[in-house]
């Protein structure tokens, strides 16, 4: 363990085998961050003594100008020896529940969509996170990405998540491949997220699209269960380029169990379909609720093009950045 301090700020330890924004969040410091993969460039820092192994030198979350500057990203640097690093640590970011990293054993596989598959995993503790947070999913020492849970936090320590095929990726399509992922060692390293449940008085606007949909369904879950939030309707869009991409409204409804405080619009950008809307979601949302859409508490997730137009779409209707709830995956 290596002692990283912060420059008027405190200190922490640290592994060799951790990255030092993961170090920090463990021992309950607020280090700003987002993405936790080097997209974003939330968690820069200057480190200003000691050594640090850059595991992604040519990562976007840092521009030429922060290159030239000697900024790091917190997310991508192990420690080689003790150091004494600068960042402005963030009382938002200081974690409700400490991540940590455990194994897992594989407990259910199903599809959900044509692409999107549902692993449960069962660990030895229970699993603990607030609806909306993400871990981090390791299959075979190789870190796989940032994940959502889809579920709620529960004693019994199951972790569910819903992982969508890339093309060619060599680990998600180990995943899908019955054979290969019984033979798999998995461990999660979480909890991670900012973007998670708050007990607002404001009724809330939920937008999926993609691998987005896990956090969403979270986040819907947790209002049901929620007594601070009980009479809270949610508006669900669900956004996909075609129908197969979407759920079906039953789907959902069995899964968040909201009865009649739930209200589900899907909608596709590249099929015209019976009974679904067409069109961007951003342009769906602003069709369904105008300028109501003020009123509402509102959680995204999906690829980054459509989580930044959502957040135009807002910033122009005039609501506030607190009501505006993601995290950014890349």
């Amino acid at each position: 363990m290596y002692k990283i301090q912060i420059e008027g700020q405190g200190e922490f330890h640290c592994a060799a085998d951790d990255v030092l924004l993961r170090g920090g969040l463990r021992q309950g410091l607020g280090l700003p961050y987002e993405c936790n993969a080097g997209g974003c460039g939330t968690c820069k820092i200057e480190v200003l003594s000691g050594e640090v192994d850059n595991l992604w030198a040519e990562a976007p979350g840092l521009s030429d100008r922060d290159r030239r500057k000697g900024r790091l990203l917190a997310c991508q640097c192990r420690p080689k020896s003790d150091c004494v690093i600068k960042v402005r640590l963030d009382e938002q970011c200081t974690p409700k529940i400490l991540p940590k990293q455990q194994a897992v054993k594989l407990k259910h596989v199903q599809p959900i969509t044509h692409d999107i598959l549902e692993i449960h995993l069962q660990s030895d503790e229970p699993a603990k996170f607030i609806p909306g947070q993400y871990a981090l999913l390791w299959v075979n020492e190789q870190l796989l990405r940032a994940y959502s849970m889809a579920n709620l936090p529960n004693d019994e320590g199951l972790w569910i998540f819903q992982i969508r095929r890339v093309p060619d990726g060599k680990m998600t399509n180990l995943l899908f491949d019955e054979q290969q992922r019984q033979n798999a060692v998995i461990q999660i390293d979480g909890p991670y997220g900012l973007a998670h449940l708050q007990e607002q008085p404001r009724p809330i606007v939920c937008v999926a699209g993609g691998s987005g949909l896990a956090p969403m369904l979270a986040i819907a879950r947790g209002v049901a269960v929620n007594p601070q939030l009980q009479h809270h309707k949610v508006w669900f869009f669900h956004g996909g380029r075609e129908q197969r991409d979407l759920l079906t409204e039953q789907q959902l409804r069995d899964w968040t169990e909201l009865g009649s405080r739930l209200n589900y619009v899907p909608a596709t950008s590249s099929e015209l379909i019976e009974g679904i809307r067409s069109g961007f979601i951003h342009e769906v949302i602003d069709d369904v609720l105008g300028e109501q859409l003020i009123q509402h508490e509102i959680y995204c997730a999906g690829p980054p093009p459509m989580v930044k137009s959502i957040e135009q779409m807002a910033h122009q209707a005039g609501i506030p950045q607190q009501q505006i709830h993601f995290d950014r995956f890349f």
